[in-house]
């Protein structure tokens, strides 16, 4: 006797021609199926997509701020008049909140899940130029410095819609810190260029 012969085995009529045809057996269901209950998988589509979006315009935000940052380390380099002794000291205070910044923008991406941009990637995201090479006038970095907060901070402004439209309301409260952090920084070093120019003229 067969296996299949065995009076306790259910017949199954199985089809070999094309898969889900009418004599393809049906599946038993794992469970009963809940009247009402949302199907998630959109939902969680959209929400993948929305996290890669806060990423990316975080990552655009983290290049600006790593050049940025190398901005206002070279400038603090070169600054060596006696009579700006008040400007190294405020550039390097600038510089450690730019490297705040860029710490707490790399965490949020990585809680989002995605990867935070490296070095090599800055030149391709970022919107500012880098810092000219060998030394400049005092009013030539200033003007620099102004030019790349204004930059960043139109940068932010627009990041900050994208999160509002996205319902990221804890990216959006990173943004607005760092909008408020350039606001005050680019307020500060164009008070410095006044000065400086003053002095100059």
């Amino acid at each position: 006797m067969g296996l299949d012969s065995r009076p306790d085995r259910p017949q199954v009529r199985v089809s070999y021609g094309i898969p889900g045809g009418a004599s393809q057996p049906s599946l038993p269901r794992r469970g009963p199926k809940l009247k009402g209950a949302p199907w998630r998988g959109p939902r969680r589509t959209s929400r993948r997509a929305k996290r890669a979006l806060s990423c990316q315009v975080l990552n655009g935000l983290l290049a600006d701020s790593m050049v940025l940052y190398e901005h206002y380390k070279k400038d603090d380099w070169l600054v060596r008049d006696p009579s700006d002794c008040g400007l190294p000291a405020l550039l390097d205070a600038h510089a450690t909140e730019q490297r705040q910044l860029i710490e707490r923008i790399v965490e949020r991406v990585q809680m989002l899940g995605g990867v935070a941009a490296v070095p090599r990637q800055v030149a391709e995201l970022t919107v500012i130029s880098r810092p000219a090479n060998g030394p400049e006038e005092v009013s030539a970095m200033l003007s620099r410095l102004v030019q790349a907060h204004e930059s960043i901070i139109s940068r932010i402004q627009d990041a900050i819609t994208v999160t509002a439209t996205n319902g990221d309301e804890t990216t959006g409260a990173l943004l607005r810190v760092m909008l408020c952090r350039h606001e005050l920084q680019v307020w500060s070093v164009a008070d410095q260029l006044v000065d400086t120019t003053a002095l100059s003229a």
